[in-house]
């Protein structure tokens, strides 16, 4: 099947602290790749993130998937192995400390599952590659830029 990998970097001028607790938040998970609306989240008892059910939202029509823990390390990194009809992968958000702000890397990594996927995975790469800068720039905006 085919797959793809994307990433992107940008600063946030919040803390390490700030910038973790919003990736706890599942609101949080719908402007950074390709989550289009979270439903159903998943915290454990100290208000840790743990899964969620999402769409995603392809030429008008509503993918539901489905967000499960992949790796996590506390303030550092946060992991969701990523599964729908159509689409399977790893989101992974990276936090280093860049002078009093946050460096913040996501990485993705997709690859088609479904016939209509494998089709137009052209277009579906080249959606999500296009759109991750911007949601991870808008993300970091919401603390403001370093």
């Amino acid at each position: 099947m085919p797959g793809e990998s994307f990433n992107h970097t940008t600063v946030a001028s919040a803390s390490i602290d700030d910038v973790w607790a919003a990736l706890e938040l599942p609101l949080t998970w719908e402007s950074i790749g390709g989550i289009d609306r979270v439903v159903d989240s998943v915290t454990d008892s100290q208000g840790r993130l743990q899964s969620f059910s999402f769409d995603s939202i392809v030429a008008g029509n509503a993918y539901r998937g489905e967000a499960t823990s992949a790796e996590r390390e506390e303030r550092k990194l946060m992991a969701w192995n990523i599964v729908n009809s159509e689409i399977a992968g790893v989101i992974s958000v990276t936090l280093t400390e860049a002078g009093s702000g946050t460096k913040i890397r996501v990485d993705l990594t997709v690859e088609s599952r479904g016939i209509l996927a494998s089709m137009f995975f052209a277009v579906i790469s080249k959606t999500i590659g296009d759109g991750l800068p911007r949601s991870v720039d808008a993300f970091a905006a919401g603390f403001g830029h370093v």
